[in-house]
């Protein structure tokens, strides 16, 4: 049985909280019309994996991505191939905005191949300020005051604006005030927090941004995933030993599950 790749799944339901007013707060004034593909198959059955694409109201495609790394030529030639592969699939134009965080400052916009030149408009978060952010939301809260879909969608890139703070600081930060946030956005900005923690994090930070999410909804659903992904081990390490009635009893996994994992391992 193939694994879910859990953080792609949370990472499209984050993107929701982007389609309006997410757009506008990267200076983007088009409207959604629907969520787009993120994965491109060529040749050799190949998979490309864009971040994020949404097909606009006046049938062209904006291309995200969100880069913690500056590869320069690299990168943009990996953006060209995203932009033309999904031009040609599609038949409609496609423009990419490259959000780089808070630690590159250099980033070159434009790449010089042969007889063409390939164009992305850069985003870079450094000159905003996620510290000064944070204090001005945590101070609406101290006072009562309600937040808006915009303080909230500020409040969720924080980790990638600039500032004294670290990233895990300003997550760490975050998770603090989710119970402040209304209902409608808490499931949202758990899951585009979670989704940043994974790109930029890893080891000990990643474990502590885990530990401080289990208290919410997205961290039952991630031990779940834990304990059902762990399940699927043991119970794989059973195939030849026992049955799949036996399997199942044992794992607290479906019959089915474990005929459809006993099933991919021949």
């Amino acid at each position: 049985m193939k694994k879910p790749n859990y953080e792609d799944l949370i990472m499209k339901r984050a993107m929701d909280i982007f389609a309006e007013d997410g757009l506008k707060f990267f200076g983007i004034d088009k409207k959604v019309k629907e969520p787009g593909p993120t994965e491109l198959v060529v040749l050799k059955t190949q998979n490309m994996f864009m971040d994020y694409t949404f097909l606009m109201e006046d049938d062209t495609y904006i291309h995200f991505e969100f880069q913690t790394t500056n590869k320069n030529v690299s990168d943009l030639r990996r953006f060209r191939a995203y932009e033309a592969l999904l031009s040609h699939q599609t038949g409609k134009d496609v423009i990419t905005y490259v959000v780089y965080s808070s630690n590159i400052i250099d980033v070159n916009d434009v790449l010089k191949t042969g007889i063409n030149e390939f164009k992305v408009n850069t985003i870079s978060m450094v000159d905003k300020n996620g510290d000064e952010v944070f204090n001005y939301i945590y101070d609406k809260i101290n006072k009562g005051i309600s937040l808006s879909k915009d303080d909230i969608i500020s409040l969720s890139f924080t980790p990638i604006m600039g500032g004294e703070l670290s990233k895990l600081d300003r997550i760490l930060n975050t998770i603090k005030v989710l119970k402040d946030i209304d209902d409608t956005y808490r499931p949202d900005v758990e899951s585009i927090i979670y989704a940043f923690a994974n790109k930029f994090l890893s080891g000990k930070d990643l474990e502590r941004v885990k530990e401080e999410l289990k208290v919410t909804e997205l961290g039952k659903s991630l031990m779940d995933e834990a304990k059902k992904e762990k399940a699927l081990e043991i119970a794989a390490s059973l195939l030849d030993v026992l049955s799949i009635e036996m399997i199942a009893n044992k794992t607290g996994l479906t019959v089915e599950e474990v005929k459809s994992l006993k099933e991919e391992s021949k």
